[in-house]
């Protein structure tokens, strides 16, 4: 019996049709599938950066973050949030580690910042982080092996205020008032401009218990006694604003001992 190719043929491209619809289907159905799974592990890192007072949770943040850059080398938030993460565990959760550890985190915690910037140069977030990574990483070193960063850390925080003042807590303030408490005066260190700058930090930011904790440091300092117990009163005394909860209790305690030495 002759086959009829005219009639066949027809046939075999509707059939070729379906094929492609449901390759289709499958298709959207599989990126769909990895665009939650990318928002769950995302969501899971910024429930346990939430939980970060514990120890497991902050160091399952690093992680869960880690995660989700993987699995979306385009999220700018799964970098950043991880540079801070990474800060938070090396700053924090193991602030009485050894050295070399708390290097390594802060090493990590860069490298995504800067991944972050390459991904979003605009983005404040990327910006601040790496200054307060560069910081963090370079005093766990030593000053003076740390000096070369400080033009980096002031180029990071002047960008920041430019762009958005008020990111963490007014932080780039904060952070520059402490880098000029701490740099040796030979070396531009300004008890003055470390007040000016927190002084601003606070005034954005009243809530911000580390700023007042810096900015006490910083009377002390400048032998202003009575503003430095003064500040230190106020962090005794407050409720932790829930963004920083996690990290008031380190913040409390040396609060209470700088207070016994002023008073």
């Amino acid at each position: 019996m002759p086959v009829h190719w005219h009639t066949q043929f027809p046939l075999g491209v509707e059939m070729s049709k379906v094929a492609l619809r449901i390759a289709g289907a499958f298709m959207l159905m599989a990126v769909a599938a990895v665009a939650q799974d990318v928002t769950t592990v995302l969501e899971q890192a910024q429930v346990a950066y939430e939980a970060r007072g514990d120890a497991a949770q902050a160091a399952a943040a690093v992680e869960r973050f880690r995660a989700a850059a993987v699995a979306d080398p385009q999220s700018y938030e799964a970098l950043w949030g991880g540079a801070q993460a990474c800060y938070f565990l090396g700053a924090v959760t193991r602030e009485q580690a050894d050295d070399d550890e708390r290097i390594a985190i802060f090493a990590d915690g860069i490298e995504r910042a800067k991944a972050a910037i390459a991904l979003r140069p605009d983005g404040v977030e990327g910006h601040f982080w790496l200054g307060v990574l560069l910081g963090s990483w370079g005093e766990a070193r030593g000053v003076f092996k740390s000096l070369s960063v400080v033009p980096d850390i002031r180029r990071e925080m002047e960008l920041c205020i430019a762009k958005e003042p008020s990111v963490e807590g007014w932080g780039p303030d904060r952070v520059l008032g402490r880098m000029y408490y701490k740099l040796p005066f030979f070396k531009g260190g300004d008890n003055k401009k470390s007040r000016e700058h927190l002084e601003r930090s606070l005034a954005g930011a009243p809530t911000n218990a580390l700023t007042r904790l810096y900015l006490a440091e910083t009377y002390k300092s400048l032998g202003e006694k009575a503003k430095a117990i003064e500040q230190l009163r106020a962090v005794l005394a407050m409720t932790p604003d829930p963004r920083w909860v996690a990290e008031y209790p380190g913040i409390r305690v040396k609060a209470e001992a700088l207070l016994r030495k002023l008073e």
